[in-house]
């Protein structure tokens, strides 16, 4: 899709993208060059050490590059290369035809292009919600949870560290779903984020379908949606630092609690429904 050859003093590295950003750590390393990906930036000036130069020998390469600049790192690159080749089927004609006819001004307008484009492929929609839970490390390695209010108030950010997370990930959560049964033939996109409802900070994890659940199916992508917060994506998220004035914060959208539930929106409303009144009757 895309070279890039890049130069350290007199050594040169030409490399294919897209690559495993590990091997293109092991890489940098064979010409001597100790920098992060993220810190070489798309330039070749002649008084440097380090120089980047890409090409592409096919139109759609060369009209995908004028999308980065120099501002733009060869991790970028590799992370632009990576997003388009895993861009859903569905997706993939009209995408090209975006690039083709120049439609992107930046690589951040094509990731967000290509991640609405994947949910929009999905006309049905079907939206999980869950309780957060949030853990403070003052420091000293000791945590302590913190109460709903604190999770509300600090809901920006929570949201940005959940966005930057995510963000590293070229792939829509959908295609981590490896049954085979008839949720993977409908789903098309899983997105994960925050929400507040009644001053209490929940998850919510907007899916996209081509067809509306069974009831089966429903479940099964509730159970689904319920290990990626337990093992999968709320895992890694879990162990993200989010400073606060009073030390790390570490948010998780799964507890091992018997009043842990993930719940439709129908459910949710019920369950927001069912809470107000309990409060009002106290």
């Amino acid at each position: 899709m895309i070279t890039a050859i890049i130069r350290n003093k007199e050594n040169t590295l030409v490399l294919e993208l897209p690559h495993s950003i590990y091997d293109i750590y092991e890489k940098l390393r064979s010409i001597g060059i100790m920098k992060s990906p993220k810190q070489i930036p798309l330039t070749d000036n002649e008084d440097e050490d380090i120089g980047v130069k890409l090409f592409s020998e096919s139109d759609f390469g060369q009209h995908l590059l004028l999308t980065l600049n120099e501002k733009n790192s060869i991790a970028d690159a590799n992370m632009l290369t990576l997003v388009i080749g895993a861009a859903s089927e569905d997706i993939k004609e009209e995408l090209e035809q975006n690039i083709l006819y120049d439609q992107y001004g930046s690589m951040d307008e094509v990731i967000s292009a290509v991640r609405q484009m994947t949910q929009d492929a999905g006309p049905v929609k079907a939206v999980f919600f869950c309780p957060l839970v949030g853990n403070i490390d003052e420091g000293d390695g000791d945590m302590f949870t913190v109460g709903d209010s604190y999770l509300a108030d600090s809901a920006d950010e929570i949201a940005d560290a959940l966005n930057r997370y995510t963000a590293n990930n070229e792939n829509d959560m959908a295609t981590y779903y490896n049954k085979d049964d008839g949720v993977s033939e409908k789903l098309t996109s899983a997105v994960w984020s925050v929400e507040l409802h009644g001053g209490r900070l929940f998850g919510r994890i907007d899916c996209s379908l081509k067809e509306a659940l069974t009831a089966e199916e429903t479940e099964a992508l509730r159970g689904w949606i319920t290990g990626q917060c337990a093992d999968g994506l709320g895992e890694g998220f879990e162990q993200q630092p989010i400073d606060t004035m009073d030390g790390e914060l570490f948010v998780s959208f799964w507890n091992s609690g018997d009043d842990y539930a993930l719940m439709t929106e129908d459910e949710f409303e019920d369950h927001l429904q069912n809470t107000e009144m309990t409060i009002g009757g106290m």
